[in-house]
């Protein structure tokens, strides 16, 4: 009877403890109204200098971030451990909930909204192998000699560099190996961070941030060296996904929300990643759309890959958001002399759509002072977002490709 009593309470606690840990381990993202508190950027001291600028606005933030605490302590979710608050974008927090607490937050009067995390990616495809500093070229690579650059890079109008040294590229992606001998990586650990725990910015276990990195803003110093459309622009590595290339949207809302404490006009932020067939995709989450609007308003170039599902460029987020100094970027398939036409996994629609760049078989850097071929909207992305630094503003249409019965303008000089 012992036994048998010991029994039931065995299976009583697990069934409770199953149950517990199904309600504890979802997490989620709770954006508070600005009728509860404006997120920082609204009431912000701008300034040329980024740590500056994050420093004048430190008082009001840690105000916010207070109040903030107060109101997770009273949901009772303040005290655990993994929580982590956002004030600079929007307002809220991140946390693992149960469903009780989920249902509360939802009913409460100063949420916005409550959105179940999920995983995103950035979405590369890989020829080959890596070569490694001082290996050739095959042709099959596209690749430049003379500019040491992807053949692409010309057909865009060639590398320059920018004007303005106080700007960067912001890269958030899957880090970018800083010690490759092509690229100027920030060593500023205050603005270049990773929100993969245990995984520093400054490596690059994918490969994808260092790819992207090499087009945007390589110089040429490795052998054989990669140029890209922004030569030698310093580049800022923001973390957001793993070592499979996979992360969680929580990952960017934290990105974004370090963007907006640290940008200064004239950067440039990528972001080559996201999540396809959002329904009502641009006003599906509108802290996030209007976090991306408000950077781009302050003269901030937010540019986004399209994705690569052949399907529309309109219910990819965050892709499918537009608006002021905000562009999304297809594929079109290229070859040494020209331009031909829309890559065939390149997500289409204008808009979102603003811009088509070169996107297959795109040479470029790998970690390791090596160097790869991809193909994606990914790698497009990165030759505009090279191409809009070095330019200061909007690149120019320099030829226009009908592909499905819509006319896209392919980006230039």
């Amino acid at each position: 009877m012992q036994c048998e009593m010991k029994k039931v309470i065995f299976i009583i606690f697990l069934v409770f403890f199953s149950t517990w840990s199904y309600g504890q381990g979802k997490r989620y993202i709770v954006v508070l109204k600005d009728s509860f508190e404006q997120p920082v950027r609204k009431v912000q001291t701008r300034d040329t200098d980024r740590e500056r600028q994050e420093r004048r606005n430190e008082t009001v933030r840690s105000a916010k971030l207070e109040k903030l605490r107060g109101y997770m302590d009273r949901k009772g979710v303040g005290s655990r451990g993994n929580a982590k608050r956002f004030v600079d974008g929007a307002v809220g927090f991140i946390a693992d909930l149960s469903s009780e607490e989920v249902r509360e937050l939802e009913s409460d009067e100063s949420v916005a909204q409550v959105i179940e995390d999920f995983q995103m990616q950035g979405r590369p495809r890989m020829q080959g192998r890596p070569r490694m500093q001082g290996e050739s070229f095959g042709s099959d690579w596209f690749y430049d000699p003379a500019a040491k650059a992807s053949i692409a890079v010309g057909l865009m109008g060639g590398s320059e560099r920018g004007t303005n040294n106080r700007s960067s590229i912001w890269i958030l992606d899957s880090g970018i190996d800083a010690r490759h001998r092509d690229l100027r990586v920030t060593r500023n650990p205050r603005v270049a961070v990773s929100f993969i725990d245990g995984e520093s910015p400054f490596e690059d276990f994918a490969g994808h941030g260092t790819h992207v990195a090499g087009l945007a803003a390589g110089f040429g110093r490795g052998n054989p060296g990669i140029t890209g459309m922004s030569a030698g622009a310093e580049v800022i590595p923001i973390k957001v996904l793993d070592r499979n290339g996979v992360g969680s949207w929580s990952n960017l809302v934290l990105a974004l929300n370090h963007i907006e404490k640290f940008a200064v006009p004239g950067d440039v932020v990528m972001m080559s990643l996201g999540e396809s067939g959002v329904v009502n995709c641009q006003n599906s989450e509108p802290f996030l759309r209007d976090i991306i609007l408000d950077l781009g308003e302050k003269g901030i170039f937010v540019v986004m890959s399209a994705g690569n599902e052949g399907q529309s460029a309109g219910s990819n987020l965050p892709g499918c958001i537009s608006g002021k100094n905000v562009f999304t970027v297809g594929s079109v398939d290229f070859s040494e002399t020209g331009f031909l036409s829309c890559s065939g996994f390149s997500n289409a629609g204008a808009p979102p759509i603003d811009w088509l760049a070169p996107g297959a078989n795109l040479v470029s850097t790998f970690p390791g002072n090596a160097y790869n071929v991809m193909s994606g909207t990914s790698m497009a992305c990165a030759l505009v977002a090279g191409l809009i630094h070095s330019n200061g503003g909007p690149p120019r249409a320099i030829q226009q490709i009908n592909c499905g019965g819509a006319t896209y303008s392919v980006a230039g000089r």
